[in-house]
This record gives structure tokens, C-alpha cells and sequence, in this order.
């Protein structure tokens, strides 16, 4: 059944079902034809919130791995409590099977296609940050891709990989994250930032 522009919910629909295809598919396998077929819609309409496929992987990767507000606060209040709260909001969804398979699709896409690494890559670093800070956020998004692709093959303790209590796997980044927030980093960008 076709719907109609402007029916409330018609774009989340369509980002689910592109969402779930890019986890399945990959970037480069999934066509905007499937993704209408999977949301039900006529596939013109996906032009009408989407203006490419590019477009709608973009929109797709904002929101379901979400990094660049949270990495932005954290870098603006560099206390010794914000590497647990960005932690705490960074892994809340890892434990979530459907969002979990969401985010690995999205790192498979970025694997296998340059412009999809790149259109992931960008939706890391919020607009404005550079120098130190960008240095900084590329650590620590390493780390916690890093992280998660580990729990995910199984190689983490069973204590660090509960899917239903991320606890103790945010205590024992803290350390980790929480020096990257506020050490200086030396070479390269950050060592001529002024402040």
C-alpha cells in the first residue's frame, strides 16, 4: 500500500527499514527500491524526505549511532564525571539486540565502502571541533568501536559484555576515556592549539 506525503511517522518508518536493511545488506547492496518495499511506501516518496540514498544512510547513521552531541558535551564540561556520563549514554543502546544490529551494520557499511567512512566518519566529530579536541574524540570513537566489535565477537569477560547491565563495562572505561577528555595530546593538530 502506497501512502501519502505528510503522514506522520512516514520518515521513522522509512529510516527503520533503511536502517535494518544497511544492518543486513550493507550500504552498498541496499536500494532505495527495497527500502520503500520494506516501509510499505511508494518509493517517489523516500525522494520526498530523502534527497539521494547518500542522504538517507546519512540521516540513518545520525541517529543510530548519535556521537557527535554527546562528544560535544563531554569535551565542553571535562570534569571527572563526564567520561562516565558520556559512556553511560554511548552504550545504553549496545545492549539493545535491534539497535545493536543497527550500529554493526552501519561500521560493516563503513568497512566496505569509502564514502560510506567517510559519511560515518563526519558524524563523529561535531561541527566546529578541531585541534586537540578533534584528536581527542578520534581516540576515544576508536575505543569504543573498538569496544563494542570486541563484545560483539565474544572476546570481552562475561562481566564486561551483560546486556542488561552495562555498569561494569562504563567503570572500567571511565579510567580510559576520562584521561583521553583531558590530556593534552602531543604532535600533530593539537600541538599548536591555543586556547
Amino acid at each position: 500500500m502506497a501512502e501519502t506525503r505528510g503522514i506522520p511517522g512516514t520518515r521513522q518508518t522509512i529510516m527503520r527499514s533503511a536502517a535494518d536493511l544497511f544492518a543486513e545488506l550493507g550500504y552498498r547492496n541496499t536500494s532505495l527500491r527495497a527500502v520503500a518495499a520494506d516501509a510499505g511506501c511508494d518509493p517517489a516518496l523516500i525522494g520526498h524526505y530523502f534527497a539521494s540514498k547518500e542522504a538517507l544512510y546519512d540521516a540513518v547513521v545520525a541517529e543510530t549511532v548519535r556521537p557527535a552531541e554527546l562528544f560535544r558535551e563531554a569535551i565542553g564540561r571535562r570534569d571527572p564525571g563526564a567520561a562516565e556520563w558520556l559512556l553511560r549514554h554511548a552504550v545504553t543502546d549496545w545492549g539493545d539486540p535491534v539497535q545493536r544490529r543497527r550500529i554493526l551494520g552501519v561500521l560493516r557499511s563503513a568497512l566496505d565502502l569509502p564514502a560510506a567512512r567517510e559519511r560515518f566518519t563526519q558524524s563523529l566529530v561535531p561541527e566546529g571541533i578541531a585541534g586537540a579536541d578533534e584528536i581527542r574524540l578520534a581516540l576515544i570513537s576508536s575505543l569504543l568501536v573498538g569496544v563494542m566489535t570486541s563484545r560483539h565477537m565474544g572476546l570481552l569477560p562475561p562481566e564486561l559484555a551483560n546486556d542488561g547491565d552495562s555498569a561494569e563495562l562504563v567503570r572500567a572505561l571511565a579510567p580510559a576515556v576520562a584521561a583521553l577528555l583531558v590530556a593534552e595530546p602531543t604532535g600533530g593538530a593539537g600541538s599548536d592549539r591555543s586556547e
